[in-house]
């Protein structure tokens, strides 16, 4: 059986699904709300490498987008990890990417709003937003982390005292211990 495809009525619908992806990423920057881009693996590695993770550390990743940083952390250090995520599909991919890494008992991803949440109980927290959602979220953070708590940062920086920056790959990396 052959099945024939209207090429022009395909390139049409993609065409017009990009052209709406397109919008809504343009409406979020117009908000001045992070878009979610992955993070190359390298930062990802480098970024929990400066962190100097411990056994008992618990990760929190603040927009943990498809679940990367949160994989590699269990995976990599065997720590728990808990990703916050506002974005419903990008928490189910994540979901579905720690299934098949076979990472429930370590990773947890929750569908909310990061300012909404308690992260008193984050060692590690791992964020890639954007500058002024750094600037809105230090005071979270100066209110609800114990001292001693790491922060690295992709690409953004907070007014805390930085403890170490480097280049990973095109980013800075922005490693902060919580005082």
């Amino acid at each position: 059986m052959h099945l024939a495809v209207n090429l022009p009525l395909t390139v049409t619908v993609v065409a017009g699904l990009a052209a709406a992806v397109l919008i809504y990423f343009l409406f979020l920057l117009a908000k001045n709300e992070a878009v979610f881009v992955p993070l190359p693996q390298e930062t990802i590695d480098s970024m929990l490498k400066m962190a100097e993770i411990r056994s008992d550390d618990v990760l929190y990743d603040l927009g943990s987008g498809d679940g990367r940083v949160l994989i590699a952390a269990a995976r990599n250090y065997g720590i728990r990890a808990v990703g916050i995520e506002r974005n419903r599909i990008l928490c189910w991919l994540s979901k579905r990417a720690i299934a098949r890494n076979s990472l429930e008992s370590k990773v947890q991803v929750v569908n909310a709003d990061f300012f909404d949440q308690d992260l008193s109980e984050a060692t590690v927290v791992a964020v890639y937003p954007s500058q002024k959602i750094n600037d809105r979220l230090e005071s979270k953070l100066r209110k609800e982390l114990k001292e001693g708590t790491r922060i690295i940062s992709a690409d953004h920086s907070f007014n805390f005292h930085e403890k170490d920056r480097r280049k990973t790959g095109h980013f800075w990396t922005h490693l902060y211990s919580f005082s």
